[in-house]
């Protein structure tokens, strides 16, 4: 498949020619590819001696062979009509492979207007096509250049200015596709809605192939729908850290998110209605709108935590080493930036999903290997140096407390490890769901590696609009009846491309079960009570997509495109059971 935005160019034609004889007695028809005859008659029979020569001396394997011809006599300018090499340039091929008399008038374009009306006109189309091809050898060759974007907030786009951008440029703004309204070899009119834009750094990249120079990215700095500097965009601050816009401040410290649960929400005479008291009725009646809400505003606060530490680290250390806080990103962020390996950009691809708007991997390479490399190799890079601080300068520990919610257990449930396990992961899972297939190939490295300290739950959660989904988890709780959950929750995921009655019936009988019995459930629907249960309970705990993972009732965090599976459970793990082993449990 041609690289997006890439015309392919025609290929020079490698065939022998064929010599230019007397027709055969009996006539052949002609092949589609073969070359037309030329006549040797008319206005162009003076140059037929010249051309036989030229096709004989090709030989077989169309190499030419044509002897040193006599020195051309200098014209006024005191220079000899140049001769062009066939290994220099596109258009030198096309010189090799011209005839001599060509090749003379290509050299020397004023003898186009010495020759006849006939021959002018059949010469000056084999300039056109040699410049053209030339020119789109040209731009092909040119390496891709940024050197700025111009945002226009009342005409919705982005003007990008730059070199080598091709006739069908590929534009992404944070990896989301943009649609080109015009397009020239050195300007792009992009159409995104940047007055809606928050402000913040955003990665542009203009591509029109995958090969090295045909793609390149910059950071845009956009502060209320303008560009930081105008045309001119503004680098990512702290060696790649993205920007965070700053909060803005007044003479007070601003409304209060939440009182202590002790607080006083209302007095009703002598009776006190407390904040713990509302939040439990609240709790009560929209369970997981709370959930959510708690976790938003937990995540909120982690973040400008996980900020501030991260700040304080970087300010003792530099002034430790006498450095300004810059000065010390600029020289220990860069040695420690790793590639992205392959599977990253790949996973990363999956991860984007709709917001690539149908675009294919290949187009959209350039601009997730762009984003790895400017985005997130650069954070984990600063994430390592913050963690060798706390490691060898200045402890730092954050307290701050997830929200947790309490997981039921029901008899449903299929479980992995000792029910007293100190970490607890409990997985909502959807068998269509092909990132939840992903991460499920993990749970054996998981249990090998922490063995009794871990259990996995496994709860269903297929979308209610999916009847294949549906379908699929209510023939799993038939396996989980016949106590072959594991087996067949493995077979069905061996292959998850269908989910059809045959092949929920073909994963029954690779996973050992009583397949008559497996039918009569499945056809009966003696599980479709409990899919429903699963489904309202995933919905309390604020929950509605898979894959979903809540450890010891933690809701996990979105897991980073760039971090394998098991690397991912890792982590979430580890710092479990340090929480744990805080706790004095």
């Amino acid at each position: 498949m041609p690289a997006p935005g890439r015309r392919r160019a025609p290929s020079p034609d490698t065939r022998p020619s064929r010599p230019m004889e007397a027709p055969p007695a009996r006539r052949r028809t002609r092949s589609p590819r073969s070359r037309p005859r030329r006549s040797t008659t008319g206005a162009c029979g003076a140059i037929v001696p010249r051309l036989r020569n030229a096709q004989r001396d090709h030989g077989r394997h169309g190499h030419r062979k044509v002897a040193s011809p006599p020195p051309a006599p200098v014209a006024a300018t005191g220079q000899p009509p140049v001769r062009a090499s066939r290994r220099s340039s596109r258009k030198n091929l096309i010189f090799a492979r011209s005839p001599p008399l060509i090749l003379d008038i290509l050299a020397n374009r004023s003898m186009v207007g010495k020759l006849p009306g006939a021959v002018a006109v059949a010469v000056g189309l084999v300039i056109g096509i040699a410049d053209g091809a030339v020119s789109a050898q040209a731009v092909r060759t040119s390496p891709l250049v940024l050197s700025g974007a111009r945002p226009d907030p009342q005409a919705g786009t982005l003007t990008i200015a730059g070199a080598g951008f091709g006739q069908l440029p590929f534009v992404t703004l944070d990896l989301v596709p943009l649609a080109v309204r015009s397009a020239t070899d050195s300007e792009i009119v992009a159409a995104a809605p940047v007055s809606l834009m928050p402000p913040g750094d955003y990665v542009l990249t203009v591509s029109r192939g995958a090969g090295a120079g045909e793609h390149a990215s910059l950071d845009v700095a956009l502060h209320g729908g303008a560009a930081a500097g105008g045309s001119t965009p503004a680098t990512r601050s702290g060696a790649g850290a993205r920007s965070v816009p700053a909060a803005r401040t007044s003479g007070t410290d601003g409304p209060r998110l939440a009182a202590g649960p002790d607080a006083v929400a209302a007095r009703v005479g002598d009776r006190v209605i407390t904040v713990a008291e509302v939040d439990r009725a609240w709790r009560r009646q929209d369970p997981g709108g709370f959930a959510a809400l708690a976790r938003e505003i937990h995540d909120t606060r982690w973040r400008f935590t996980d900020t501030l530490v991260a700040e304080a680290l970087i300010a003792h250390e530099a002034e430790a080493q006498g450095l300004t806080p810059e000065a010390l990103l600029e020289r220990e962020i860069p040695p420690r930036i790793v590639e992205m390996p392959e599977s990253a950009v790949r996973s990363l691809y999956a991860d984007v999903g709709t917001a690539a708007r149908g675009a294919s991997y290949e187009q959209m390479e350039p601009a997730l290997r762009a984003w790895l490399e400017r985005v997130t190799a650069r954070e984990l890079a600063r994430m390592n140096y913050l963690e060798e601080l706390t490691a060898v300068s200045i402890n730092a520990e954050l307290a701050l407390d997830a929200p947790r919610v309490a997981v039921e257990r029901t008899a449903q449930d299929a479980r992995l490890g000792p029910q007293d396990a100190p970490v607890e992961l409990v997985v909502f899972g959807d068998f269509q769901n092909a990132d939840y297939g992903r991460f499920t190939a993990a749970f054996g490295r998981v249990r090998e590696t922490y063995g009794e300290r871990v259990r996995i739950v496994f709860k269903h959660l297929p979308p209610p609009d999916r009847p294949a989904a549906i379908q699929a988890a209510q023939a799993a709780q038939c396996a989980n009846l016949q106590e072959r959950f594991w087996p067949f929750h493995d077979a069905l995921l061996s292959r998850p491309a269908v989910l059809d009655a045959f092949r929920l019936r073909q994963a029954a009988g690779e996973a050992g079960l009583d397949v008559d019995r497996f039918d009569a459930c499945v056809a009966g629907g003696a599980t479709h009570r409990t899919i429903l249960d699963a489904l309202e309970e995933a919905i309390r705990y604020g929950l509605h997509a898979s894959p979903s993972f809540l450890v010891n009732g933690r809701l996990a965090p979105e897991p980073p495109p760039f971090l394998p599976p098991f690397e991912f459970f890792t982590r979430l793990i580890e710092e479990e059971l340090l929480q744990v082993s805080r706790r004095g449990r």
